[in-house]
């Protein structure tokens, strides 16, 4: 079935005002606007998070159907789905990963792990062995998925904060990161080690010649087929 799927936000369930939430503190009032969402590694399912704390689930095969609304405690930055599809992980603004499971769609999340800033990213290695969390403080860390209590490694030479991480699909062992200081860099994200750093100033056009120009990265994807990654700066 190829005809276009439409949901609408503002039709999903809604907590009630000042009902307490997981974490125990009181809902307050939001939008309806989306403000992360993820297919997972297939494409069969489809996760998004919305202002109102809202953690809606989509199965995509063989046609598009809700499968269940949850409720965050936090308003969400990023999330991500495992490449076993059973779990997604969600990262909040008061800085923790909370995660879900696929398939028990109506359960509780459970909190894995926690920075002591606010998240702005999070990105799995395609095996799900490790979970890498980026934050407004300059920092990216590397955990262990099972054991997010572990760290492998922190990713340690942005000089503003970390926008968005990717670990690159054929190249599982490196991980590109966006920051604030205008730079993209590529990392060796199991031993920490930066293996190179691009200024964006210097591909970003004529308009790069503003001394205090700022290219913050909200976007970033990458093309297995031809080895290209695309970026979207605000």
């Amino acid at each position: 079935d190829e005809s276009l799927f439409v949901y609408d936000c503002s039709s999903a369930e809604k907590q009630p005002l000042g009902e307490k939430g997981q974490d125990g503190k009181g809902t307050d009032k939001g939008s309806d606007d989306i403000l992360a969402f993820a297919f997972s590694p297939s494409g069969d399912y489809f996760a998004l998070t919305d202002d109102n704390k809202r953690l809606i689930l989509f199965r995509t095969k063989p046609s598009w159907e809700c499968v269940s609304v949850r409720f965050v405690n936090r308003r969400c930055t990023s999330l991500v789905i495992t490449a076993a599809e059973d779990k997604i992980f969600v990262a909040d603004k008061s800085g923790d990963v909370y995660s879900y499971s696929i398939t028990e769609p109506q359960a509780d999340g459970k909190l894995e792990l926690g920075h002591v800033s606010l998240l702005l990213d999070v990105a799995l290695s395609p095996d799900d062995r490790y979970i890498v969390t980026a934050d407004r403080d300059e920092k990216i860390r590397v955990s262990l998925t099972k054991a997010p209590y572990s760290i492998v490694s922190y990713c340690m030479g942005h000089r503003e904060f970390v926008s968005k991480i990717l670990v690159i699909p054929n190249c599982p062992d490196l991980l590109l990161s966006a920051s604030g200081d205008s730079t993209l860099r590529l990392w060796e994200y199991k031993s920490g080690e930066e293996v190179h750093c691009c200024q964006l100033s210097t591909i970003c056009g004529p308009q790069a010649t503003k001394p205090d120009q700022k290219y913050t990265v909200s976007r970033i994807t990458y093309c297995c087929q031809g080895g290209y990654i695309a970026i979207l700066c605000d």
